[in-house]
């Protein structure tokens, strides 16, 4: 009879069973052992969530902790766009809608709201149209809400559907909506299309986005409101410490919260897909006097990435977006340095404009045309010794229309309004060109405003006055590494944080992050290592990436300097600091990130066709009890009574971007026994934290004849019963583990131990053994930990 392999319980699965019978699942809080309570049968789902919007459209939901804080990422399309997001939260739950996109949110979180309900004698009429900032009619995205009771809230985008009847719905393709009288918030995402495009398109590229309106007025009898965008002022922002533009994506997010005098609270936030201008703006308010307004503003600055003066003129330029050209920011050629360069005009860059045409080491100018895409212009100058090519529109207004996709670009191409594109064209003598691709600093700017919307929304910033994160991201040591990042920004009410995932150029290196001071903005963060795709247009193969997600959320409250490191060597395999090892009755749950760097940043790895392979596996009593090859996580059903487990985590690595970690195995053994009805007990594994000191491309650098040492400290998982330590040896390999030496561990206060390697150079690789007085044993092997240099 063939044996079957026991295979792990999904951890979804089992909660439902466990819900349904009326038993306890297995929950994510700590401590060694604790009393059942309704949070521990609500806890977030372990894994990520596809959502789709309609159209087409999806994000990612993926849960952060244990607090129910989920991380929303838009995912990309065919065409490589991603969706602009407008994120709404009140009392009841979180819904999502794309910008452009039709039909009703999708509730992602709680219930969705209801229908106002009142009698027809007592509602009045509300009408609604939006003006764009030149002037147009524009479409807008609008809140009614009641700041006395909350009772009433309602969301219209408009312009509606001509033939929709006005109605209290809560949500309408409408420009319509009927409410009682009462004392309301009345306000607009009013967006601003380009000059080529119809004003009331809903399209994933705006020219800018204004949030419009009166967030307090008294309404008495049916009346029109018009949300008009040119009341709006800039959101602007100086950084006298340095020169800072709003690079391509850095207008990341504008909304509010408008709090009810009786405490309910709606949130409202808007992501931008595609913005050409780069800049918000909102319509000043006086102060509210029923319950609280608060306005958010996000804006990302950095080094300007391209700079264009002529004859002491400051251009505009930018570059279009690399979606249409590329899949990876390596593969998107961008202007890096400071030159003074010719001019020349090359009509519309067709082989007869450019016949004849000296264009080495010059910018090519050309007008846009519909005969020929972008790619095709800028290659051909290219080709013809162009360094630079810049494409004007050949209409009124800015144009980011590529024309065609698909084509990779040989030169960094950039785009102007037709004024600029002209003066570029008439410029005597050579034209300044400043270029910076990997910025050493960065603002990321959460900018609030509460109880009113002041008329001035402009913002001086002193490095002095912010926080500051030392951001050092580390890569390999021979390798060279790409990488890409995004950061996350919660507000007290935020159960979602939207962020972009942005490409970080210039490798393993350091950057200084500003942020403003705020004890209620909490932040967090993820590094990718290769960099991470954004369209599909061009054949890759298959890659397991390691995403390096900070467990912790991080509130600044005054200024100061901090260092936040990710990708510390070693990287190796730990439970999640999420979902720790626990038991319940005799039920287990385990779940192994096999990406944990050296700094407690945390990732999943598991096997794929890009040749990463990892295999889990639990024991009782050395029976198999549980495995997968899959993701690392799950339930494994433990006999009844005392029993010694092993928990094994083995991961290989052999793809090209991994340098170091190519192996790693992991064995966690302890005693464990049954725990009674409604209660939950962490299990008494042992946790490693190595303290290193690796420069960026993660070596040590040995000093004469003293040996390479580091320091390890030895702990017992957050509220399980921990035993003193009471034996410790590490081996060290430098032929990738087929020879080993013993090294010198000696034990310090704190459970901390320094290691002392014996004498060797290039790769090193580590085996290690722990032990307790209560059994509790870790054997780790890591093939290539770090790189040892002479």
């Amino acid at each position: 009879m063939n044996r079957r392999t026991p295979r792990l319980i999904g951890v979804a699965a089992l909660c439902a069973a466990l819900s349904a019978a009326g038993q306890l699942p297995l929950s994510g809080a700590s401590g060694a052992s604790g009393v059942a309570g309704p949070d521990r049968l609500t806890g977030p789902a372990s894994r990520s969530a596809v959502v789709g919007l309609g159209q087409g459209d999806r994000v990612r939901l993926t849960p952060l902790g244990q607090d129910g804080r989920q991380v929303i990422e838009p995912l990309r399309s065919q065409d490589g766009t991603t969706p602009g997001l407008l994120v709404s939260t009140d009392d009841h739950g979180t819904t999502l809608r794309a910008t452009d996109g039709s039909g009703e949110p999708t509730l992602v979180d709680g219930t969705a709201p209801t229908t106002t309900r009142a009698t027809a004698a007592d509602l009045v009429e509300l009408n609604l149209d939006a003006i764009a900032r030149d002037g147009r009619a524009a479409s807008a995205d609008v809140t009614v809400y009641d700041v006395v009771t909350g009772a009433t809230q309602a969301v219209r985008r408009i312009p509606g559907d001509p033939d929709a009847a006005c109605s209290t719905k809560s949500f309408e393709d409408s420009s319509c909506v009927l409410v009682p009288p009462g004392t309301y918030s009345v306000m607009a995402f009013v967006n601003t299309m380009p000059a080529a495009r119809p004003g009331t398109a809903r399209e994933r590229t705006v020219q800018n986005v204004s949030l419009v309106g009166d967030p307090e007025v008294a309404v008495e009898a049916s009346r029109d409101f018009t949300f008009d965008a040119r009341r709006a002022r800039p959101v602007e922002v100086r950084t006298p410490d340095h020169r800072t533009k709003v690079n391509a994506d850095g207008a990341m997010q504008v909304g509010y919260s408008r709090t009810a005098a009786n405490g309910r609270k709606i949130v409202r936030q808007y992501r931008p897909s595609a913005m050409l201008d780069q800049q918000f703006f909102m319509e000043a308010a006086a102060p509210v006097r029923n319950g609280a307004l608060e306005t958010l503003t996000r804006l990302r600055l950095e080094a300007p990435d391209i700079e264009l003066t002529v004859a002491g003129r400051a251009l505009r330029p930018e570059y279009y977006d690399q979606v249409w050209f590329s899949d990876v920011i390596t593969d998107f050629p961008m202007y890096d340095g400071h030159d003074r360069l010719r001019v020349v005009d090359v009509g519309h860059a067709t082989p007869a404009d450019l016949a004849g045409k000296n264009l080495r080491g010059a910018i090519a100018v050309a007008e846009r045309t519909d005969d020929l895409s972008v790619a095709e212009q800028s290659n051909a100058a290219a080709v013809a010794g162009a360094a630079l090519f810049v494409v004007h529109n050949d209409g009124p207004g800015d144009n980011d229309d590529p024309n065609g996709t698909g084509t990779k670009l040989q030169v960094p191409t950039l785009r102007l309004d037709r004024a600029e594109g002209e003066a570029l064209k008439a410029a005597r003598g050579r034209v300044e060109v400043r270029g910076e691709t990997a910025s050493h600093y960065l603002y990321d700017l959460v900018l609030k405003e509460q109880g009113s919307i002041p008329k001035d929304l402009s913002y001086v910033f002193r490095d002095r006055d912010l926080a500051a994160q030392v951001r050092e991201i580390h890569g390999q040591p021979t390798v060279d590494s790409t990488f890409s990042e995004a950061a996350y920004q919660y507000q007290p009410e935020d159960t979602f944080s939207i962020s972009t995932m942005y490409p970080f150029r210039g490798g393993a290196r350091t950057r200084v992050e500003h942020r403003v001071p705020d004890p209620d903005t909490r932040w967090t963060y993820a590094t990718v290592t290769p960099q991470s795709t954004y369209n599909a247009l061009f054949p890759h193969p298959p890659v397991l990436r390691m995403t390096l997600s900070d467990p912790d959320l991080v509130a600044y409250e005054s200024a100061g300097r901090t260092t936040k490191p990710v990708g510390t060597a070693p990287v190796t395999a730990a439970p999640s600091t999420f979902r720790p090892m626990e038991r319940s009755g005799n039920q287990m749950r385990v779940a192994i990130d096999g990406f944990v760097d050296a700094d407690g940043n945390h990732g999943t790895s598991y096997s794929t066709n890009s040749g990463m392979s990892t295999l889990l596996q639990i024991r009782a009593d050395g029976e198999l009890v549980g495995e997968t090859d899959n993701l690392p996580s799950g339930v494994a059903v433990l006999p009844a009574g005392d029993s010694r487990v092993e928990v094994s985590f083995v991961a290989d690595n052999p793809q090209p971007w991994a340098e170091l970690s190519t192996h790693t195995e992991s064995v966690w053994t302890f005693a464990s026994t049954t725990v009674p009805a409604g209660e939950v007990v962490t299990q008494p594994v042992i946790l490693a934290d190595y303290d290193v000191d690796v420069d960026l491309r993660n070596r040590v650098l040995a000093r004469g004849p003293r040996p390479v040492g580091f320091d390890v400290r030895l702990a017992h998982a957050p509220g399980a019963a921990a035993s003193p330590i009471s034996d410790v040896t590490v081996e060290a390999s430098y032929d990738d583990g087929r020879t080993w030496r013993a090294a010198r561990a000696t034990g310090r206060a704190g459970g901390r131990w320094h290691v002392e390697l014996p004498r060797g150079t290039g790769h090193v690789s580590l085996r290690l053994h722990a032990a307790d007085t209560a059994g509790s044993t870790l054997d780790q092997t890591i093939v290539r930990a770090w790189y040892v240099a002479r």
